[in-house]
């Protein structure tokens, strides 16, 4: 989770993140080199951030505003939140504990890394950045259906993982977005839920991968199978309420899973000679690359499951 957005009219930061230019006062003097540099501030760039700030490094925090951590999401499935906590709130009460241990920030995107020596310089719009060691943090992107303002669903009534959010559809109208036997399998498991399920490819008939088998589950478990693009869909205030498909058909919902898949920000660590497996950076059990003082964490990488935990 992973170099986050801002919503309209908002700051990627609150007042206690500051940039490298003001560093709080823990911070001892500018810093030239800095211990490491984080690309990426969600939830996995932050902890690492957290942690390495209190082991009395420098850490720099790079993010340019968007990603899974600044959606609508209401996070529920984290421990010591009764109430669950939103995306956003979690991301803002990070920047601020990791301001609090010194942790400086810089708002941008990070377009290249060099390896130079032992080091590394990573050029950051008109910036440069020099750092001993680089944690790759920066996430995924979400492969939504091409809707109009897909943005404003996301996190209230268009989601992507199960997991997360699987226990909100109890009894709810769902269309599960997908065109193979994988996303078929997701949608036989919301039968946990709820039997009010809609299966929707987002293709033609001749683009779908679904296999005899994965119909054949679908079939008997009385979830109808809709082989149409979208057309477009119908929602207010957040809450999508039908999908039009290119044939006609309309499906009324309350709910839409997206399993359409992600594609990782990988492209960095591959520039670098990172082992790239399956578009997401190969780690070890200790978060290393193959290439030295290069590491990855969070949706990025595939080793873990993708839980803010």
């Amino acid at each position: 989770m992973e170099q986050g957005r801002a919503g309209p009219g908002e700051t990627p930061y609150p007042e206690q993140a500051l940039a490298p230019e003001a560093a709080p006062e823990s911070s001892d003097r500018p810093v030239d080199i800095y211990d490491c540099a984080i690309v990426g501030g969600g939830p996995a760039g932050l902890s690492a951030a957290i942690y390495i700030a209190r082991y009395n490094r420098t850490a720099l925090v790079i993010d340019f505003g968007e990603g899974r951590s600044t959606s609508h999401e209401l996070n529920e499935n984290y421990l010591g939140f009764p109430d669950g906590i939103t995306a956003r709130e979690l991301r803002e009460r990070g920047q601020q504990q990791c301001a609090r241990f010194g942790v400086q920030f810089l708002e941008s995107k990070v377009d290249q890394i060099e390896r130079e020596g032992e080091e590394f310089r990573l050029l950051c719009d008109e910036r440069e950045v020099r750092a001993r060691t680089v944690i790759l943090a920066t996430g995924v992107i979400d492969l939504f259906p091409e809707i109009e303002n897909v943005e404003d669903y996301v996190g209230i009534s268009l989601f992507w993982c199960i997991t997360c959010d699987g226990y909100k559809t109890r009894g709810k109208r769902v269309a599960v977005v997908g065109k193979d036997d994988e996303a078929a399998t997701t949608c036989m498991q919301f039968l946990n839920f709820t039997d009010r399920l809609t299966f929707v490819t987002n293709c033609t008939p001749e683009q779908c991968e679904l296999t005899p088998k994965g119909r054949a589950q679908l079939k008997r478990a009385g979830i109808p199978i809709l082989e149409s693009p979208f057309a477009e869909v119908i929602g207010t205030d957040h809450q999508l309420q039908a999908i039009v498909l290119a044939d006609g058909r309309r499906v009324e919902v309350e709910m839409v899973f997206n399993q359409q898949g992600s594609r990782p920000n990988s492209d960095l660590a591959a520039s670098l000679g990172a082992e790239i497996e399956e578009g997401y950076i190969k780690i070890d059990d200790e978060q290393c690359t193959n290439v030295p003082n290069l590491f990855a964490a969070g949706d990025v990488t595939k080793m873990f499951a993708h839980q803010i935990v």
